[in-house]
Formats: C-alpha cells, sequence, structure tokens
C-alpha cells in the first residue's frame, strides 16, 4: 500500500455548536485529540489544519499542524495547505468531528487510489469529500477553484479524477458503519456522547 499522510480539518467557524467543533468535549478528551489519537497508527505522519481562531490543545510530537493562510475559506482552502504540507503524495482527509472514524477507512482508499487523483467514500449515493485521500496534484485544482471563488468541496471532487469507494466497502472493515458519522448539529453532538462508551479503550 501506498504511504500517505492524514490530514485533519479543524478549521471552520463551527456557529451552529458556538465554539469550534475541535474543542468540544468527548469523554476526557476533546474532539480533535480522539480523531488524532485513533488515526495515529494508521498513517505515515498527521497533519491538522487549523484555523487562527481555533487554539487547540496539545497534540503528540508526530502531529504537525498548519494555519488556513487565509480563514474561514471552507474545506477545499484546507485541503490546499493539507496536501502542501504533508510529506507524502496522498493525504487522507477527514474533518475534525468525525468521532467514530476507524483507521482502516484511509488505507482503504489508499489501496483504492492507484494511478487516479484519489479515492472518495460514496454514502447515501453521495460523495463525501472529508472522507477522501488525494494525491498532492489535487492542489493546483483547489487554488484554481478558490481563486475563482468556488468553495465547495463537492465541486472539488467533480473535478478531480477520483475512485469511489462504495459504502457497503466501508461497512466490510466497519460493520457498524460509524465511520461515517460525523458531527454537524448540536443533536448529532449529543447522540455521539450517547453511543461513546467511556469504558473503552478505543
Amino acid at each position: 500500500m501506498e504511504p500517505f499522510t492524514t490530514i485533519v480539518l479543524a478549521g471552520g467557524a463551527s456557529s451552529r455548536m458556538g465554539r469550534p467543533k475541535a474543542l468540544l468535549p468527548f469523554g476526557a478528551e476533546t474532539l480533535i485529540e480522539r480523531v488524532v489519537r485513533r488515526l495515529a497508527a494508521g498513517s505515515t505522519e498527521i497533519v491538522v489544519v487549523r484555523g487562527p481562531h481555533v487554539r487547540l490543545p496539545p497534540l503528540p510530537d508526530r502531529v504537525r499542524v498548519v494555519e488556513d493562510e487565509i480563514p474561514l475559506q471552507g474545506p477545499v482552502a484546507g485541503i490546499l495547505y493539507g496536501l502542501a504540507a504533508a510529506r507524502t503524495d496522498l493525504g487522507f482527509v477527514c474533518g475534525c468531528d468525525h468521532p467514530f472514524l476507524e483507521p482502516a477507512i484511509g488505507r482503504i482508499l489508499a489501496e483504492r487510489a492507484r494511478d487516479r487523483d484519489g479515492a472518495v467514500v460514496v454514502s447515501a449515493g453521495v460523495p463525501q469529500p472529508l472522507l477522501a485521500v488525494y494525491r498532492k496534484r489535487v492542489a493546483a485544482i483547489a487554488t484554481t477553484m478558490l481563486a475563482s471563488g468556488e468553495r465547495r468541496a463537492g465541486r472539488l471532487v467533480e473535478l478531480a479524477r477520483l475512485v469511489e469507494v462504495s459504502e457497503e466497502d466501508v461497512l466490510a472493515v466497519d460493520p457498524s458503519g460509524l465511520s461515517l458519522f460525523d458531527i454537524d448539529t448540536l443533536e448529532a453532538y449529543r447522540e455521539a456522547l450517547a453511543r461513546l462508551d467511556p469504558r473503552a479503550s478505543r
């Protein structure tokens, strides 16, 4: 399998939450700490892209934190900065709001990418730009998009040559399907907390 960098995006405004999602308490840690800890073993390195307004808690030494050059441009900018910082050609991009994401998802995507621009999970028929791997050359597409004022991550998926990875493929390595669970609302945050077993070591 080709080596890859895990790129965790933590730069959003999170206006619906009232505070950055990365800093939401989740058991004995914050969301960003949990996601980084869970994904650390599955990749060559971890890069966290944060907005200048986000003051992250201390993270392991192997984690490199980069800052959005122009904040609040959305995930396309985060992907761009993360790919620029990565030391590998492939970058596995996810949000800091995927508390149950299994490291195996990054490995599947990296395996499927092969000679394409990357690979993306498709859930309920919809590509998930923040459950995808991208090659460094995708940064050129992101740069052109941002220069034209286009910030939709879905458009990046349309323009890049990505292999689609089905929901069934995800369920094969994560039967719970919780790798697809992200926290976009307060209701989803409460649901995630209810699913969290504080006795679990994961």
